[in-house]
């Protein structure tokens, strides 16, 4: 049986390629399946090539190059090529990131105890100041294993066939420049009643970034956060999203004061973080629009 995995590689993230195709080498491979590999590089990288050539050894692998510098566009390539093919599972992963070498193995297990058909897993950080820990850990989902969810992320999930044999949905590529359209496309999978779970043995380590060690990026980020889901609302709910995005913007703000009443380290984390994902979308009424993806 085959299984297909997906990964974007673009040129910011040249740094960690090296370590993440290492870390794609130790992958192990349950017995009765197959392993390909699908590299979408953007159009001006093609020596890359020879890089993955000289790495990957382990594996099958099969190259796409994308002339458009658009993530959406390039994870639908993906999903055009699985239409074509016979196929059991497939699956997204980031190129920042170190993969555990279990994350296949444990991902088929999941498939095979849950009743599910896409599995999403944790993402860790590597962190250099350990003040940031907190951060890091704030911004990502806290999810039990097994748990029922409406959505997960391209840098870490899982999917079985259905996904490409019985919709048509696809990534959209108006949110190109604002992130999100991995939440919006298995939120909206999720409408159409497909199962989605959280697998917390098949993990991923995001490598160490030092921009992103810095307060501001994470408050861009959640601005960004609160606008993006303005966008995911609105292609949701429609006209619905006129009364849900205002009750949204109300919702953050009263829990980020609400966490000002105990004023711990944390709580001041994630209050800053509530209150700019309010500000994104208080400001996205007004067209307000970020200049570039954070």
């Amino acid at each position: 049986m085959r299984i297909y995995i997906c990964v974007l590689i673009s040129r910011k993230n040249l740094k960690f390629l090296n370590s993440f195709l290492n870390s794609l080498n130790q992958i192990i491979v349950p017995k009765n399946y197959k392993l390909k590999l699908v590299f979408i590089i953007e159009s001006d990288l093609v020596i890359v090539k020879s890089f993955l050539k000289k790495i990957i050894k382990r594996v099958d692998y099969t190259i796409f190059l994308n002339s458009k510098k658009s993530i959406p566009h390039s994870r639908n390539i993906f999903l055009k090529f699985l239409k074509k093919q016979t196929y059991e599972f497939g699956g997204f992963l980031d190129d920042d990131s170190i993969v555990n070498n279990k994350w296949l193995l444990n991902m088929v297990k999941f498939f095979n105890n849950y009743d599910c058909d896409i599995a999403g897993g944790p993402q860790k950080h590597q962190v250099k100041n350990t003040k940031f820990e907190d951060f890091f850990n704030i911004i990502e989902p806290k999810r039990y294993h097994g748990e029922l969810v409406k959505w997960v992320a391209t840098n870490n999930c899982f999917f079985s066939k259905k996904i490409t044999k019985n919709t048509k949905i696809t990534f959209d590529n108006n949110l190109t420049n604002y992130g999100g359209s991995d939440q919006l496309f298995f939120s909206q999978l999720s409408k159409k009643n497909f199962i989605l779970k959280w697998n917390t043995s098949s993990y991923i380590t995001e490598k160490y970034q030092t921009e992103r060690e810095n307060k501001l990026w994470f408050l861009k980020r959640n601005l960004r956060f609160g606008y993006s889901g303005n966008l995911i609302d609105k292609k949701n709910y429609g006209y619905l999203s006129k009364i849900l995005v205002p009750i949204k913007i109300v919702h953050l703000f009263s829990n980020a004061l609400v966490l000002l009443i105990i004023p711990t380290r944390k709580n001041l984390i994630k209050s800053s973080f509530l209150f700019f994902r309010a500000v994104g979308r208080l400001i996205g009424l007004f067209n307000y629009k970020p200049k570039k993806y954070i």
